[in-house]
């Protein structure tokens, strides 16, 4: 597989726009991508071993969410002590290797 063409326009305005400037034109991004026939195949085979999507639990989470439910304290919680763990031995590996 190659990319290529991968392009943007340079210019975007920061400052504010006044009435006697001219309008700017949208930025447009742009990417080329060719395929093999083999690789093209390749990625139709690697897509199709992806587990199918359990839209009942998407639906379940997405109403948990919708309803404030979720996340629950508990996860939270979780969450919070797991970020902390990792950021304690982040501190340590770093502290030992100077």
């Amino acid at each position: 597989m190659q990319i290529s063409g991968i392009s943007s326009s340079p210019f975007l305005p920061m400052e504010k726009k006044t009435n006697s400037s001219p309008v700017s034109k949208p930025v447009v991004d742009q990417a080329i991508m060719n395929f093999s026939a083999d690789s093209f195949s390749d990625l139709v085979k690697e897509a199709g071993q992806f587990p199918e999507v359990r839209s009942e639990l998407v639906d379940a989470y997405k109403s948990r969410i919708q309803s404030g439910e979720y996340p629950s304290q508990e996860t939270i919680a979780g969450l919070a002590n797991y970020l902390g763990n990792s950021l304690v031995q982040m501190a340590k590996a770093a502290s030992s290797s100077k």
